[in-house]
């Protein structure tokens, strides 16, 4: 029996999720789809899990979608049964709401090419930290394609409509220097540390407050999406939420003790 296409592991408060098709450079097939929905709502339900690091196995972050011996990608890759076909938001948005929806901070270790639908998901994390030797790049013009998992939403986001514009309609690949140069990246590391730092990174979110991560990026979440003013209300109800919680209170009295506090999610 092979290995599932999706891996998972916890320790420390982090869930290490890898993308586990090496050999045909992480593309994504149904199976990785639906164990990656699985573990992002994984993540949501365990008291134990306060980061998400997300990466590849092997050489790969993600090549996008798997292609057969024929060259051809069709709907049929991901529709398989007549709830799928009738279903306008199918398997692209479905990730892409399980990103949206996660109430654990998001890490993208992204440790060699991420293409195509690769792309899109590394656009998905919060934070994206880059081996050296990492590119990432659209593609889906090259393919006759637009994007997908909420690529070109969450592109303009990050690096502004101008630049949204042209890495789509170009579509080839950039470097990890020039990744972090147009915001893509937060950080450049070198390929034998990625995973490291990554999951440091994730170590440093997860011995944090986890009732207040939740609502931050919540928060984020929804600032697109509100007017101003609503927005607002939001922002106010998840603080006065907060104000209730004893990881608040700890948090003041730890300031007043001139120490460390010590969170629980409470």
């Amino acid at each position: 029996m092979s290995d599932p296409a999706v891996l998972t592991s916890v320790d420390d408060g982090v869930m290490l999720v890898t993308l586990n098709r090496p050999d045909a450079m992480n593309t994504m097939d149904l199976e990785m789809l639906q164990l990656l929905v699985e573990a992002l709502a994984e993540a949501n339900e365990r008291e134990d899990v306060n980061a998400l690091v997300l990466t590849g196995a092997g050489d790969a972050f993600c090549a996008g979608a798997e292609i057969g011996e024929s060259g051809r990608l069709t709907v049929a890759t991901f529709v398989r049964t007549r709830e799928e076909r009738l279903d306008r938001r199918g398997w692209s948005t479905r990730v892409a709401v399980a990103f949206s929806e996660s109430d654990v901070p998001v890490i993208g270790a992204v440790n060699g090419m991420a293409a195509g639908g690769g792309f899109s998901l590394a656009l998905c994390c919060d934070v994206r930290l880059m081996a050296e030797t990492a590119r990432m790049g659209s593609i889906f013009i090259k393919r006759g394609l637009a994007s997908d998992f909420g690529a070109a939403y969450r592109l303009q986001q990050i690096v502004g409509l101008g630049r949204a514009h042209e890495l789509l309609y170009d579509g080839d690949p950039v470097s990890a220097e020039r990744c972090l140069e147009l915001g893509l990246a937060n950080r450049v590391v070198p390929d034998d540390q990625l995973l490291d730092e990554a999951l440091a990174y994730a170590r440093k979110i997860a011995s944090g407050p986890p009732l207040a991560y939740t609502a931050m990026r919540r928060l984020l979440q929804r600032s697109t999406e509100l007017t101003m003013i609503h927005y607002l209300e939001y922002e106010w109800t998840a603080q006065l939420g907060l104000f209730a919680s004893r990881d608040t209170r700890e948090g003041f009295r730890a300031f007043a003790e001139r120490r460390e506090p010590r969170f629980e999610g409470l």
